[in-house]
């Protein structure tokens, strides 16, 4: 082996086999290779090595990623000075990326999913040996992270603050059309500017699916609150419809982690019959596609029910007269309509908002 190593023939190339990448793989094929660390994903596989798995496919996608530290991997291998300026990222940070990154942290905040894996962590680095052995030895409902009360508490005020937080910056947005004069060319200036931050949102990783998500979170709360003096149905009417949703994506929620923890299952016991390459492969990588899919919906179900908290603190706040309530709904179904009805192939500037009571 030569004393060091090149971009086409690396010294090492551990980094590249985790992720199962060739060693001349693009930026893109690494992007793709590291949602395989879904199935990694403690809060989706309860296997005794899966904190440190996902930790390593989240280091070496970081090295891989940067062209600089790619080079030095490439031609020294790993080494304790292999890591970007500022040390190696918080793993869950990279599945805030995977779901909208930091153009969508304004609307939904940090993931609520990227907190329980931190707490999950903590507490397994907190275990020791003993601990960690006798508990592998247990039921698998033992071996699950059980969190204390002041855990429960720590992560309840994150999201008190995360709601609040949310909130504000929404305010901030339905601003611009309640305090305007709400003539055609205002809304017509509100409607725009909705539709110009829409057309970049979607091009954001799950960016489409996201809007659309959030999209049907604000136009049902805001038809809610309008009722028929806003020319929609009952309020009665968009509560039971809205009910109806939560326990839909709740199903799918609980579906696609069973679907998910059933794959993960079927990976374990190919890994230990020595089951052969092609088919192994297979198996994994539909193992991937589920625990991307589980933690989506995970994802999506916890981001609409704080956008649902969100939208009941501007529209509920009674600091503020019911007139200005009245025009904040207005202001967020208009908003709704135009996320919900973004389309990949399409200019979101063209979109024509039509709103019963305009």
């Amino acid at each position: 082996m030569p004393a060091f190593g090149t971009d086409e023939n690396p010294i090492d190339t551990s980094y590249y086999e985790l992720l199962g990448v060739p060693v001349n793989a693009t930026n893109l094929q690494i992007k793709k290779a590291f949602r395989y660390a879904a199935v990694y994903h403690p809060d989706k596989n309860k296997s005794e090595d899966a904190e440190e798995k996902f930790k390593e496919i989240s280091e070496a996608y970081q090295v891989l990623m940067d062209p600089q530290l790619r080079a030095h991997y490439n031609k020294y291998g790993k080494d304790k000075d292999l890591a970007p300026e500022g040390g190696f990222a918080d793993p869950r940070e990279h599945f805030q990326q995977m779901f909208g990154g930091d153009a969508f942290r304004s609307l939904i905040g940090d993931l609520g999913i990227g907190e329980i894996f931190s707490e999950a962590m903590e507490q397994g680095a907190a275990a020791s040996p003993d601990e960690s052995s006798e508990a592998s030895n247990d039921n698998d409902k033992a071996k699950q992270p059980q969190m204390t009360k002041e855990q429960m508490e720590k992560m309840q005020k994150i999201q008190q603050e995360r709601v609040k937080k949310l909130a504000e910056t929404l305010l901030h947005k339905v601003d611009l059309y309640v305090k305007s004069e709400r003539d055609p060319e205002s809304v017509a200036a509100f409607e725009e500017q909705i539709k110009v931050e829409a057309e970049k949102l979607k091009k954001e990783s799950y960016g489409l699916e996201l809007l659309h998500s959030i999209g049907g979170v604000y136009s049902s709360k805001a038809k809610h609150f309008l009722g028929l003096k806003g020319g929609e149905m009952p309020s009665l009417f968009h509560n039971v419809k809205q009910k109806r949703h939560i326990m839909k994506e709740l199903w799918s929620t609980v579906k696609s982690a069973m679907d998910m923890q059933a794959v993960a299952e079927m990976v374990a016991k190919a890994e230990a019959a020595g089951m052969d390459s092609a088919d192994r492969a297979k198996i994994e990588e539909e193992a991937t596609n589920r625990a991307y899919k589980a933690l989506w919906q995970t994802s999506k179900f916890e981001v609409e029910a704080t956008l649902r908290q969100v939208c009941d603190t501007i529209l509920q706040d009674k600091s503020v007269d019911k007139r200005t309530r009245y025009k904040r709904a207005e202001a967020l179904r208009i908003i709704g309509f135009v996320y919900k009805h973004v389309e990949m192939d399409k200019n979101t500037n063209e979109l024509v908002v039509k709103i019963k009571g305009k």
